[in-house]
């Protein structure tokens, strides 16, 4: 289907102003070949509580990226059922990497990954813990579940990650899918991202998104609005905007 649509996207990650030492990883790619869009962004987030997790969120990150760029050049040959159970195969195998990497230096690792494919005018999701992906529209839109558990303790409700990319061998993979349609915003983030921003700080920007120039700003904000309210995590944040 050829499309008339024009995707702008921008993508950033940053330690913050507490944290050591930036665990999370981000990243976006577009291509527009034959009249077709054909994007990845994903997001990870290491788990805290593990030490060296920004390594977990970078092979998967790198894995992606590995992905994307061979299959940039021959996406459109492709049916789309064969595209989307390869890149579930790769998520597998990454998943599997990490895995072989924690028995292979005796330390335990892992990270979150919400992954957003754009094949034509259709969006798949492709997500493991709490990062999230939102559509903004007349409202914004959770399109993926923050897969955790919560417990009391000493009167006190906690939550804690249910799945992680580096749990188990055997990875649960949650998968969704939908159709996008013009002055749709994709928000991609993890949780230094959205505990402390809300729909009516996008809503009032999603209509100044014309260049590539205005995207860029607009995360450049966002991820400052979100400091100057206290964040105390890493951030990470994703835009995409079909103009």
């Amino acid at each position: 289907m050829k499309v008339k649509s024009k995707l702008l996207s921008s993508c950033q990650s940053i330690r913050g102003n507490y944290r050591k030492k930036n665990q999370d990883r981000a990243l976006c790619m577009t291509a527009d070949s034959k009249g077709e869009l054909f994007a990845v962004a994903c997001v990870c987030d290491g788990i805290g509580s593990f030490e060296m997790s920004e390594l977990a969120s970078k092979l998967v990150i790198d894995g992606v990226r590995n992905w994307f760029l061979g299959m940039e050049d021959r996406f459109y040959t492709l049916s789309q059922q064969d595209l989307l159970d390869d890149m579930e195969e790769t998520l597998y195998e990454l998943n599997e990497l990490v895995c072989e990497y924690q028995e292979g230096h005796r330390i335990t690792i892992g990270c979150t990954m919400s992954l957003l494919l754009i094949v034509g005018m259709k969006y798949f999701i492709f997500h493991v813990g709490d990062s999230r992906i939102y559509i903004v529209e007349d409202g914004m839109y959770q399109l993926t579940v923050d897969e955790v558990v919560q417990t009391c303790k000493d009167g006190k409700i906690k939550s804690y990650l249910s799945n992680h990319i580096g749990k188990t061998r055997n990875l649960w993979l949650n998968r969704s899918e939908g159709l996008l349609h013009n002055g749709n915003l994709l928000v991609l983030g993890t949780d230094g991202l959205f505990k402390n921003l809300r729909y009516d700080d996008i809503d009032v920007l999603r209509t100044k998104l014309r260049s590539q120039k205005d995207i860029e700003a607009v995360n450049d904000w966002i991820i400052q609005l979100v400091l100057a309210r206290g964040e105390r995590d890493n951030i990470s944040c994703i835009l995409l905007y079909l103009l």
